[in-house]
C-alpha cells in the first residue's frame, strides 16, 4: 500500500473548502466534494472517501435539527433509496475514469439548474404555492428512487430531493428545520448504505479508508469556519458564485472526459 500524501492532503482542502462553502450556503458539499476531487484523482476513489465524510457531515447537521426530525416524512423517500442505490452502485462498478467524469459533469450541471431555481430564486417556489400541486407518497418514493441511483453511481444525490422537497415545502408540508432534518437524514442514511456497499464490494481499501480518515477532521472545521463568517457574506450572492464556479467545474469535467470515452 502506497499513498501519495500530496493528493490526500488535496483531498483534505477540497473537503474542508466544501464543508465552508455549505455551511455559508446550506448546500455544495456533495457538488463541490464531487467536482473537484475528480480533476486531480479517480473519481470512484473520490467517491468512495466523500462517502465517508457525507456520513459524518449529515449526522453533524441533523444532530443540530434531531427536534424537527419526523421518522414517517423520512421513511417516504427512504422507501425508493432501497432500491435506487443498488442500482447506483451497480451503475459506479461498471463505468470507467472517464465515464465517470461525464456522469459527474451532467449531474453537476442538472445540480446547478435545480438549486438555482429553487433555492436562489422565489420564481419557482412561487409557481408551486400558485400551481397548488402536493405531491403524494408515490412523488416521494421516486425522488428517493432516483437520489439513491444518482448517489450510488456519482455520489451526487441531491437533484431528485431537492425538487421534492422544493413541493414538500411550498405546499406547507415541511418548515424549514422539517427539511434540513428530513434532508440530512435521508442522505446520511443513502450514505451509509453507500459506505456498506462499497466495503463489501470490496472497493473501500485500507489506502482509501486511511485518506478518508485524514479528511474527517475537515468537515467539522470547515463547517466551524463556515458558521463564523455566515453573517458576514450576502447568503444569496454567494450562493449564486458558487452555481457560477460549479457550472465551470462541469464543463471542464466534460471537455477533459469526452475526448476519452
Amino acid at each position: 500500500m502506497v499513498i501519495d500524501w500530496f493528493v490526500t492532503g488535496l483531498t483534505a482542502l477540497v473537503i474542508l473548502v466544501a464543508s465552508v462553502v455549505h455551511g455559508i450556503a446550506g448546500f455544495g458539499f456533495a457538488q463541490l466534494s464531487m467536482g473537484l476531487m475528480p480533476l486531480f484523482r479517480s473519481p470512484s476513489s473520490a467517491s468512495i472517501i466523500f462517502t465517508v465524510a457525507a456520513v459524518a457531515s449529515n449526522a453533524r447537521v441533523w444532530w443540530s435539527v434531531r427536534d424537527a426530525f419526523d421518522w414517517r416524512k423520512w421513511a417516504v423517500p427512504v422507501a425508493g433509496l432501497v432500491v435506487g442505490l443498488p442500482l447506483g452502485i451497480y451503475i459506479f462498478s461498471r463505468f470507467d475514469a472517464a465515464q465517470m467524469r461525464v456522469a459527474i459533469g451532467v449531474v453537476l450541471l442538472l445540480a446547478v439548474v435545480i438549486v438555482g431555481a429553487t433555492r436562489q430564486s422565489d420564481a419557482v417556489t412561487d409557481w408551486i404555492d400558485e400551481r397548488g400541486y402536493r405531491p403524494g407518497r408515490a412523488v416521494g418514493v421516486t425522488a428517493g428512487l432516483f437520489a439513491g441511483i444518482f448517489g450510488g453511481a456519482v455520489a451526487v444525490p441531491g437533484p431528485p430531493m431537492i425538487v421534492y422537497g422544493a413541493f414538500m415545502a411550498a405546499g406547507g408540508f415541511w418548515s424549514d428545520e422539517e427539511m434540513k432534518a428530513i434532508f440530512t437524514a435521508f442522505f446520511g442514511t443513502l450514505m451509509l448504505y453507500r459506505l456498506g456497499s462499497v466495503t463489501v464490494t470490496g472497493a473501500m481499501t485500507t489506502q482509501f479508508a486511511i485518506e478518508a480518515v485524514v479528511a474527517l477532521p475537515m468537515v467539522f472545521l470547515g463547517a466551524w469556519a463556515g458558521v463564523l463568517v455566515f453573517e458576514r457574506i450576502p447568503e444569496r450572492v454567494f450562493g449564486w458564485v458558487v452555481l457560477a464556479l460549479l457550472t465551470v467545474n462541469a464543463f471542464v469535467l466534460l471537455f477533459t472526459a469526452v475526448p476519452e470515452l
